[in-house]
């Protein structure tokens, strides 16, 4: 393959701004009303700093199997808070330990997406949204959440995205078609 078609591939597979335009994402998201994305936390440092430490120690008792533990504090927090976002991420998470319905799961990153002031919290529940459309068999809708995630710098998502894009996948199967045309001398 020369450098050139290597690059072309490279564009075809690797580009964000090209999968982006092909799949419909590359609108913004979780925008202001001037199209801008929201970074600005709604709450103060030190009260931050306490909400940390308590999401800390509910996740600490998830890691130790007190499961219902940490949802009743994750939960406690999220009365309290309602628009902390990172909350509703790890909640949902605690729910997914549990085995709790898909439904519970979904609703809680549904809210840590809307309340997300910062793109690893946005990209988390985005990506971890994603992860359970997939294994529910909502191949587009996973698709459309692993691109979102990977728009807020989440590594993960930016994987999973190129490798779930449709178009992608029709590329390169396209591009393996027309190699082996090439390569295999025809029989005229």
């Amino acid at each position: 393959m020369s450098t050139r078609d290597s690059k072309l591939v490279d564009v075809l597979f690797t580009s964000e701004l090209v999968r982006d335009q092909i799949s419909g994402t590359y609108s913004a998201y979780n925008t202001d009303q001037h199209g801008s994305p929201k970074h600005e936390s709604v709450y103060d440092k030190s009260t931050l700093a306490k909400l940390k430490q308590r999401e800390i120690h509910a996740v600490a008792a998830a890691e130790q199997g007190q499961v219902d533990d940490a949802i009743k504090q994750l939960t406690d927090i999220i009365v309290e808070y309602p628009s902390y976002a990172s909350a509703y991420n790890n909640r949902a998470q605690a729910y997914r330990l549990q085995d709790a319905s898909s439904s519970r799961v979904i609703a809680d990153l549904d809210c840590a997406i809307k309340c997300a002031h910062d793109d690893q919290t946005l990209g988390q529940a985005y990506t971890q949204k994603a992860i359970v459309l997939k294994a529910l068999g909502n191949q587009d809708d996973a698709f459309f959440n692993f691109s979102q995630g990977a728009k807020c710098g989440n590594s993960v998502a930016k994987t999973a995205a190129s490798k779930e894009n449709p178009y992608a996948k029709l590329c390169g199967q396209m591009v393996s078609q027309a190699m082996k045309q090439l390569h295999t001398p025809s029989r005229d």
